[in-house]
């Protein structure tokens, strides 16, 4: 009977390992089906951001253009060419070590600037453009 009882203790100890690798295989597989989902849901975020951050840069950058073929005050004139700087040197690619919010808000600024110095009230033309198109906000 000795060796039967011993071979019930394995059996449970058999038991009760399967049932924690189980829970050990589980769990991990929960943490990679998370991560790639989570990495999924970023990149859409992130592509959304870029696309909008993308138009509003290029609105600016256009208007920038445009205005320099006109003729300014010297004080205009060092603005549009300080903001097309300030553009051109938007930094194109993810390095963490860019401070890409400060970036996006010195361009902004000194839009809102411009835009004071000409006068107008809108800041892109897009905005003017669709008025009635709801936009979600992904500014930074």
């Amino acid at each position: 009977m000795s060796g039967d009882s011993r071979d019930i203790n394995d059996l449970f100890d058999d038991i009760v390992l399967t049932e924690e690798k189980h829970a050990r295989q589980g769990y991990a597989e929960g943490i990679s089906d998370g991560r790639a989902q989570g990495n999924q849901e970023g990149y859409q975020l992130g592509y959304a951001q870029g696309v909008q951050l993308g138009e509003e840069l290029g609105g600016i950058y256009g208007q920038v253009v445009a205005q320099q073929q006109l003729p300014h005050t010297e004080k205009l004139q060092r603005t549009l060419q300080q903001l097309r700087q300030l553009i051109e040197e938007f930094p194109r690619q993810n390095d963490p070590e860019q401070d890409i919010i400060g970036a996006v808000e010195h361009i902004r600024n000194t839009h809102r600037r411009l835009c004071a110095l000409l006068g107008t009230k809108k800041g892109t033309v897009s905005e003017t453009e669709r008025p009635t198109q709801e936009r979600k906000d992904y500014s930074f």
